[in-house]
């Protein structure tokens, strides 16, 4: 059986015998980088590196906007140097007082990291707890962004709906197909509005945090 080895710290090029390179982007995890965000998710979780934020307060909900704002974003996932953040899902479910009109969801990330200040630091859990990793990203809600666009990832418009009713469309369920790598300074901001009253959430953010020396090339 060949041997195949590579850089466990960076991503590794490898000539094949045929002189064409081919990408064996070995990683800190342990093997061969996973090709879909789905194995990233699971290894993840296995080192203690797959963190999920929601609210602090059981059966809490957050309240969304009233209008589109570049510096109010419902959430906000925080990305300082020195660190790296892949978004894994983002779920929102309307509950508790009806927005005052469609609900317009956009997701967007940027290459800056985009607090500013205020808002809740919401509660992070590690799928493997006692791993003893940290992460120093931040998921806040309410907080105030720095003004700045990098790139929408996700656009919807719902309707304005909390029925449990067969059918009915009352949340946003955002999984990436591919994996997006943001390395620090970056951020994922979430903005969520409707006209007169803003929706009300529940909600979950996961996020992988993994060293940016992986992604060196």
């Amino acid at each position: 059986m060949a041997d195949v080895r590579g850089n466990t710290l960076t991503n590794a090029l490898a000539p094949s015998s045929n002189d064409a390179w081919r990408a064996l982007a070995l990683d800190r995890l342990g093997g061969i980088f996973p090709a879909d965000l789905t194995g990233l998710a699971a290894r993840a979780a296995m080192a203690g590196r797959l963190i999920v934020a929601s609210d602090a307060d059981q059966n809490d909900a957050l309240t969304g906007q009233t209008s589109f704002v570049n510096t109010t974003p419902t959430l906000l996932l925080n990305v300082p140097s020195g660190s790296c953040a892949i978004p894994v899902a983002v779920e929102l479910v309307q509950t508790g007082t009806v927005g005052g009109g469609a609900v317009d969801v956009l997701i967007e990330a940027d290459d800056i990291a985009a607090f500013a200040s205020g808002g809740t630091a919401e509660t992070l859990f590690y799928f493997r707890n006692g791993a003893g990793f940290t992460t120093a990203c931040a998921v806040y809600s309410g907080a105030t962004a720095t003004a700045g666009f990098g790139t929408n990832l996700f656009q919807a418009t719902i309707g304005q709906d909390v029925s449990p009713a067969e059918g009915a469309v009352n949340g946003v369920f955002w999984r990436p197909r591919v994996p997006y790598i943001l390395v620090g300074p970056a951020s994922l901001k979430v903005f969520t509005y409707a006209a007169t009253t803003g929706p009300s959430w529940f909600w979950h953010v996961e996020f992988i945090d993994l060293p940016p020396a992986m992604f060196t090339n």
